[in-house]
């Protein structure tokens, strides 16, 4: 289950732009425009700070790479047309705990408590969350993940900033029921994307026998009794 720690939202864990204070978040977009258009970066961010209903950033590959200011403020992290956002960086994150899970490979040190933790993997580009490890005299460690397995034979438990992209679960030998769109995807992220833009949709389904290619699937049910070994994902529950 997933348990809100902190109080101001955050999509993704961004990356820090040479612009002061603005943060980066690749394939994502805020709604609604907020004033002009830009042919550059820093002439779009500096005229958002003098817009009072701009709350950032959004590139549009398919206008001609222009920088738009945009309303928003929650930014959306399923891009269809793979847009990059910008916004100012937040100092904290909103963080979701799951218990019995785990995410693979380590990506820096680990801490004796979860703030020194958290604190570290949003400052480390190759973190997605953390691993509290009961065997290693608990302690936290930074995880590359980023997804969340449930299935941890150990018992630790892991945190991820809270994003309605990131916080997928997977569930081994599973399927859910019927084809929520035609479209197949070669990896998970472009299936997640798609899964999110569509209202049919309630979770993702790897077929073994369709040279693993990911299906949107409506559900919701999770049915752990694949007879093909299927891996299935949707997304965590939170409370």
């Amino acid at each position: 289950m997933a348990k809100l720690v902190l109080l101001i939202l955050l999509i993704g864990i961004p990356s820090v732009t040479s612009a002061a204070a603005w943060c980066r978040y690749p394939n994502s977009f805020l709604f609604n425009y907020a004033g002009r258009a830009y042919t550059t970066m820093r002439a779009a961010i500096n005229a958002c700070k003098r817009n009072a209903k701009c709350n950032g950033i959004t590139q549009e590959p398919n206008n001609k790479n222009r920088y738009t200011e945009r309303v928003g403020p929650q930014i959306q992290s399923w891009s269809p047309t793979g847009e990059t956002s910008w916004a100012q960086c937040p100092t904290t994150a909103n963080w979701c705990e799951y218990k019995d899970s785990f995410l693979y490979n380590y990506a820096g040190p680990s801490f004796t408590t979860l703030q020194d933790a958290q604190m570290a993997c949003l400052a480390n580009k190759k973190c997605n969350g953390i691993t509290q490890e009961p065997n290693n005299n608990n302690r936290y460690t930074q995880r590359a993940g980023p997804t969340i397995h449930n299935t941890s034979p150990s018992g630790e438990t892991s945190w991820a900033v809270c994003s309605a992209f990131s916080n997928w679960c997977e569930y081994k030998n599973s399927f859910l029921y019927s084809y929520a769109a035609t479209s197949v995807y070669d990896n998970l992220q472009d299936a997640q994307r798609a899964c999110l833009a569509n209202s049919n949709c309630n979770g993702i389904t790897q077929e073994p026998n369709n040279n693993n290619r990911y299906t949107l699937r409506i559900g919701p049910q999770i049915f752990g009794t694949s007879p093909s070994g299927e891996t299935s994902w949707v997304l965590c529950p939170t409370s």
